[in-house]
């Protein structure tokens, strides 16, 4: 075999190689969970969401009461460790304790060492019944 020809092979198979490695990690990129419940507000197991910065756990999900009086729902692990994540209302941010890290209201990383964003799902309002689903 020339050597041209060799070349010609690695390049080929290399070519091949990053595709799958690229394709591969564009499967697993904006997959967000599928999330879809209702949180009722009258419920006393859900009765800190009604105080500006009370948050719950429900499943998967971190849900918080912003000082904005809106509400958001984020995942509730950190990327970084898998702990069970917190809302600080006083640095109105998503904080991790057992790393440190820390998240804004949107789930983006403000200080690591989490590098990966955590998952943002919508919240809707209505009367006492607070909808949270996936976008």
């Amino acid at each position: 075999m020339k050597t041209k020809n060799i070349l010609k092979s690695i390049g080929y198979t290399a070519g091949v190689f990053v595709l799958v490695i690229f394709l591969a990690y564009c499967s697993k990129v904006d997959q967000i969970p599928f999330v879809d419940f209702v949180i009722d507000l009258t419920d006393p197991q859900y009765s800190t969401l009604l105080n500006l910065g009370g948050y719950v756990h429900e499943g998967e999900v971190i849900v918080f009461h912003g000082i904005d009086n809106n509400y958001y729902a984020l995942s509730k692990f950190c990327t970084q460790d898998g702990c069970d994540l917190q809302y600080a209302v006083a640095q109105n941010e998503i904080t991790c304790p057992c790393d440190a890290s820390k998240y804004d209201l949107h789930g983006a990383v403000i200080m690591g060492p989490a590098s990966s964003p955590l998952y943002e799902y919508l919240t809707q309002l209505t009367g006492t019944q607070l909808h949270i689903y996936t976008p």
